[in-house]
């Protein structure tokens, strides 16, 4: 049917096939198809650190449609024997199986429910089939029995766009499932998966119980008559469950090929969130682009104070899809059109009217108006020579007023410029104090630790010989001992005096903790050294955690408990760093301010709480310890990321604004330059073309981020 000369729905298969699906051999091991599932699915976009991509349907590459892969098809030869889909992976994990010593011809589905592409089959006969059997994937052949392509609710739900007007006619409540399958955020990923696997569903919604306070009708009629004081003895709590997060088919999925444990896999710590919802009264048109704008299969429905209400998915969305339904509401919609047309006509008829008349009252305007057209030529003529008047004054003004504009400008720019001297002056300044005095540092340490090394090299040189000298001593006193079982008195009085055999047992041990020793030394040298970097003063390819932990070995003093001070914990979650083009000097300094300042707040924080004295118990004492927390990860690629965060009292707005100004600090006289930070952010921003920010609260603590290319170009 048509209406307006267009077509209400595209019926044809062809639109809804998606060409591009995943297939392997029958016997291959069904680890390796997990493997490949979960592949292919974890490339989407990670929630809450990019905004997903609004990419149209038609617009994917091959990549991007096999990202919403559920399913692979099991082929020999040129013919298909089985299928093998997400739900089956849930089934086998509900059921306790071992992937790893199974096969795809041992848990496929076969024979396979297909459909002959042709032109006698539209988009009905597809969603019977889909009904009729009870499945989400159907592969599409051609006459010769070759894989076309296959189709799944969501392929027909992205091929619904001609569909607009029919489904702006429903809501999401008409279609929405209500019996929804929750779980608490502690039940583990297993028990997740047996309850898809009972109830057959894709999705289990991690929902958790909240109270709330409702006012009953009697509080209400009272209110005009009952003081402030008693607003409160009417009041009930009601509990509702609030959606928290969602785990899906192609979660659990991916939990098995990770080879995740997944009964000690709590549904809190993998669930997605924050959810994607509607309200129950939203057009199942915007709920179908949604779906299509979030690249996902279903959404939550919520009231809205957030209770869980139900879940609309893809095969929701196609029950609209019923011909009597449509077909009826078409010819509900035509017998609109005729009524419409009927009033348009009738109104055609009052407008012609007004026409008329309008005509009429035309003339006479263009009547008056040639009257008043010539007053106006009289009065324009009078104007334009008072105008003339006018405009020679006004040139006269104008060039005395550009004359000062030009004045005004050339004072505006000096000032500028004067300024902008001022500001680098400032700037370069701060940079050679801080360069000179990190270069003295530089110098210090590397001397310190090359005078070091000497002598280490040397004591470390000989142990070998002299643990080797010991050994011999050591058995040839056993050998006179093994043929001199009785020796004579002062032999036997000296061995006594010394306790031979102690000193027998001990000395080996004393030599391996010497050894040790020496190791260590050496280890802090190297450190020295790599945090001194004077050999490496040019652009080259370091490894960022070397320096990192070279700067904390310098701090391990401030880290260490001491008399009346807690210590600070240094937690280290360290990602796959590539080698960083970079000026590792400059970096290590950067490290260094960040740390020292980290430590500085957490020492005044410990001060405070020393000052106030306040009586705690062990266990708040343990979870008040001053904390630096150290986390790296590679960002798209090509740039790194390091955070430094500290359980410190936090900063004000105030405070983050001038952050990164130079002399500017909050420490007290001759503790700080104010110089640190502004430096920092030349060396990450200017020389590094990075980013530094800073994020902080009050009672908050305090988090710096550095982000650098991995491959900078030496500027």
């Amino acid at each position: 049917m048509h209406l307006n000369g267009l077509p209400l729905y595209s019926l044809a298969l062809k639109n809804a096939i998606n060409p591009h699906t995943l297939t392997v051999a029958p016997d291959t091991p069904l680890i390796e198809v997990l493997h490949l599932m979960a592949q292919v699915r974890s490339s989407c976009p990670v929630r809450g650190e990019n905004p997903l991509l609004e990419v149209e349907e038609t617009s994917e590459s091959f990549q991007e449609r096999l990202k919403r892969a559920s399913c692979v098809l099991a082929i020999e030869g040129s013919e298909l024997v089985g299928i093998f889909t997400e739900r089956d992976i849930v089934r086998l994990t509900a059921g306790g199986m071992d992937f790893k010593t199974l096969k795809v011809a041992d848990v496929m589905s076969h024979p396979v429910i297909t459909l002959t592409q042709s032109d006698s089959y539209d988009i009905f006969n597809a969603l019977s089939i889909f009904r009729q059997h009870r499945i989400r994937h159907l592969p599409i052949l051609d006459p010769e029995g070759q894989i076309v392509g296959m189709l799944t609710p969501g392929s027909i739900r992205a091929s619904m766009q001609p569909a607009n007007l029919l489904t702006r006619l429903w809501s999401v409540a008409d279609v929405m499932s209500a019996q929804v399958i929750h779980a608490p955020m502690t039940a583990s990923v297993l028990n997740l998966a047996q309850l898809m696997a009972e109830y057959r569903v894709s999705c289990v919604v991690i929902a958790r119980m909240e109270e709330q306070d409702l006012r009953t009708e009697e509080k209400a009629l009272q209110d005009s008559i009952l003081s402030l004081s008693d607003s409160g003895k009417s009041l009930r709590r009601e509990h509702f469950l609030k959606p928290v997060g969602i785990v899906t088919e192609g979660d659990v999925v991916k939990f098995q090929a990770l080879e995740l444990n997944l009964s000690q896999l709590q549904a809190q710590e993998v669930m997605s969130t924050p959810l994607f919802c509607l309200g129950p009264d939203e057009s199942l048109w915007v709920a179908h682009q949604e779906m299509q704008r979030r690249h996902v299969r279903r959404l939550v429905v919520v009231g809205h104070q957030g209770e869980l209400l139900g879940v609309v998915s893809q095969t929701s969305l196609l029950q609209v899809l019923d011909p009597t339904e449509m077909y009826g509401v078409i010819e509900a919609l035509q017998q609109a059109v005729d009524d419409r047309t009927i009033e348009l006509r009738n109104a055609n008829q009052q407008l012609q009217k007004q026409i008329a008349y309008r005509v009429k009252a035309e003339e006479e305007l263009q009547k008056a108006h040639d009257d008043l057209k010539r007053q106006v030529d009289k009065r324009t003529a009078e104007l334009q020579a008072a105008n003339l008047l006018l405009k020679e004054d006004i040139a006269k003004r104008q060039q005395v007023e550009e004359a000062l504009r030009q004045s005004e400008a050339q004072l505006r720019e000096q000032a500028n410029q004067l300024e902008l001297a001022l500001h680098e002056l400032q700037r370069t300044q701060s940079q050679l104090i801080q360069t000179e005095k990190m270069s003295s540092l530089g110098q210090l340490v590397a001397g310190v630790a090359h005078e070091i090394n000497n002598p280490v090299s040397f004591i470390h040189g000989n142990l070998p010989y002299a643990t080797q000298y010991v050994r011999d001593l050591l058995h040839l006193v056993h050998l006179y001992q093994q043929h001199y079982t009785l020796p004579i008195p002062a032999i036997q009085a000296q061995a006594d005096a010394i306790d031979l055999n102690f000193l027998l047992e001990d000395l080996p041990k004393l030599l391996a903790s010497m050894q040790l020793g020496v190791e260590r030394i050496r280890q802090i040298v190297l450190s020295l050294r790599n945090f001194s970097r004077l050999d490496q003063a040019e652009m080259k390819p370091v490894d960022l955690h070397e320096g990192i932990d070279s700067t904390l070995l310098i701090l391990q003093n401030r880290l260490k408990p001491r008399s009346g001070h807690p210590g600070i914990l240094v937690i280290k979650e360290y990602g796959d760093l590539p080698p960083v083009n970079c000026y590792a000097g400059q970096l290590n300094q950067v490290f260094m301010n960040i740390l020292s300042n980290a430590v500085d707040a957490l020492d005044e924080s410990e001060s405070l709480k020393g000052l106030q004295n306040i009586p705690q118990s062990g266990s708040e004492v343990e979870h008040r310890v001053g904390t630096i927390r150290i986390r790296t990860e590679v960002l798209n690629g090509d740039w790194v990321t390091i955070r430094f965060a500290d359980n410190g009292p936090g900063m004000t707005e105030t405070v983050l604004k001038k952050l990164f100004d130079p002399f500017y600090t909050t420490k007290p006289p001759g503790k700080g330059t104010g110089l640190g930070l502004s430096i920092s952010y030349q060396i990450v921003v200017e020389k590094h073309g990075g980013h530094l920010k800073c994020f902080s609260a009050p009672g908050q603590g305090t988090e710096f981020a550095i982000e650098i290319p991995t491959l900078l170009v030496n500027k």
